[in-house]
């Protein structure tokens, strides 16, 4: 049965597999093809990987992290490239679909929770991952971030809305955003956090021993921080429901979170030493509305919320391929896949209205 009423802290239930029972939407094949989008500041194209439900049977697709198609041999892309069971550019199936956005962390790509937008869109979501433009400031900080991130989100929102072959199956009440670490600071704000540059300094001059955090991207980004200025309301209405992982939380102000009405589930990591859990995820949970929904990952790391990647960029990928010793991440994503598909069924189901 299904508990009476949702609990703001599920802390460590992930990794033994308790999750919220919901009626699962049949499942589908998924097809996938890439846009490219303009960003609305600096008139800069960026490409946007959409995953969708099709009646097309899938093959496999190695891309690079560009969403170039791996030109080699299977045996060599498969080491070398991301590997998807896709039906490449296939016309979508029949009906109406939710519509899903993911934000990647800071100098992440479209393709770091594949795993997820696959399992969403053979529910029949439609999703959309862009990679950020990085900006001179490589994606960590200064106004490419903290106003750009947001208004990409929506551009990727305008873009899908107005897809020839999509658009007319996307149920706009229920559209939803996912984020990790940098990527959860921009969920926060298109549901209506409104950052402060000011929230992000006193939180690092407050807490010395954030420090990772606090260092990260150097001198130059704490500098393109102070520079930023006032930061306008990029909110956007359309989005109905967030999930959060590994979040950025230092630049919102508990005033500023209070002001997000939209259901949110956030994931911690236990060990996460970039994003520590009791300035960001903790706090998130404990500052957000009451019906927040939070689940401490026991022994999981900050980039354990990023799909596992192929044989020899493992060898390459630094600190985003590697866990804490002894956490199974592949069995992780199996387990938080499932349970952030029915989160947004059950805030997001269809036929709602609001």
């Amino acid at each position: 049965m299904r508990p009476p009423a949702i609990f703001k802290h599920l802390v460590g239930l992930v990794l033994l597999g308790v999750a919220f029972t919901a009626e699962a939407a049949p499942s589908s094949n998924v097809a996938y093809r890439r846009i490219d989008v303009q960003d609305a500041a600096s008139g800069e194209l960026f490409p946007v990987a959409l995953w969708y439900p099709t009646r097309a049977a899938p093959a496999p697709l190695f891309l690079t992290g560009s969403l170039s198609r791996c030109g080699w041999s299977a045996m060599l892309c498969r080491l070398i490239a991301f590997e998807m069971q896709v039906a490449n550019n296939a016309p979508p199936t029949d009906g109406q679909f939710g519509f899903i956005v993911i934000s990647h962390g800071a100098g992440g790509l479209s393709l770091n929770h594949r795993d997820l937008a696959m399992a969403l869109a053979s529910r029949g979501y439609v999703v959309a991952a862009p990679t950020h433009p990085r900006g001179k400031d490589n994606d960590i900080s200064g106004v490419g971030v903290w106003v750009g991130r947001p208004k990409q989100v929506s551009r990727v929102i305008d873009a899908v809305l107005g897809d020839a072959e999509l658009g007319s199956h996307i149920q706009q009440e229920r559209l939803g955003v996912v984020g990790h670490s940098n990527g959860g600071y921009t969920a926060l704000v298109v549901a209506g956090a409104k950052p402060s540059p000011a929230a992000s300094i006193a939180h690092c001059r407050q807490h010395p021993d954030d420090s990772k955090f606090c260092s990260y991207g150097g001198a130059a980004a704490r500098e393109a921080t102070r520079k930023v200025g006032d930061i306008p309301d990029v909110r956007d209405p359309r989005v109905r429901a967030i999930v959060l992982m590994a979040p950025n939380a230092a630049p919102f102000t508990d005033a500023a979170l209070a002001q997000v009405t939209v259901p949110v589930r956030v994931y911690g990591a236990e060990r996460d030493d970039l994003t520590l859990v009791r300035y960001h995820a903790e706090r998130l949970a404990k500052a957000l509305p009451p019906e927040t929904e939070y689940v401490l990952v026991k022994r999981a790391g900050h980039f354990s919320f990023i799909a596992s990647f192929p044989g020899v960029l493992k060898l390459v990928g630094g600190e985003a391929a590697q866990d804490p010793e002894g956490f199974d991440r592949d069995a992780m994503h199996e387990v938080i896949n499932s349970e952030i598909v029915d989160f947004f069924d059950r805030k997001l189901p269809s036929g709602q209205t609001r």
